[in-house]
């Protein structure tokens, strides 16, 4: 996976009057999927540049919105005023939920938003084995043992 944002201007220049394009960041151009040395569009077989934004950043920031107005606005802030996009990248970082570090996973739903509970009391075991810790997703609510 690519260390920047890649834009195909070919991409971009199609989607700008496309309204069914236009409207979401699908086939307009940005990719962070290639590979480090690959350079050609998957779409349209184009040749793509290396924009200075982070694939990290684009991450957060398509996790906030997936408006393409928006992300192309960042960029371009970036561009502008890099004071003034890192600031707004940090309150962005700073909103973003904390992931788990250690590499754990929810089974079910695959998120890494983990937290440590409490078995708690059951009616059948009563408080046996009350306070062994179990993991639980932030997102899904399903519990298992670490």
């Amino acid at each position: 996976m690519s260390k920047f944002v890649r834009l195909c201007e070919a991409c971009k220049k199609e989607s700008i009057g496309n309204p069914t394009l236009s409207s979401s960041l699908i086939g307009r151009g940005y990719s962070i999927s290639l590979k480090e040395d690959e350079y050609i569009c998957k779409f349209c077989g184009g040749t793509v540049i290396d924009l200075k934004m982070l694939s990290t950043d684009y991450d957060i920031l398509t996790e906030i919105s997936t408006d393409p107005q928006f992300i192309e606005s960042m960029i371009q802030l970036q561009e502008s005023d890099i004071i003034e996009y890192n600031l707004k990248m940090s309150q962005f970082k700073a909103q973003a939920p904390q992931k788990s570090s250690d590499g754990v996973h929810c089974p079910k739903c695959g998120s890494t938003d983990i937290g440590v509970t409490n078995r708690g009391y059951s009616l059948m075991w009563g408080f046996i084995g009350s306070g062994k810790p179990m993991n639980v997703c932030k997102k899904c609510g399903y519990k298992w043992k670490p």
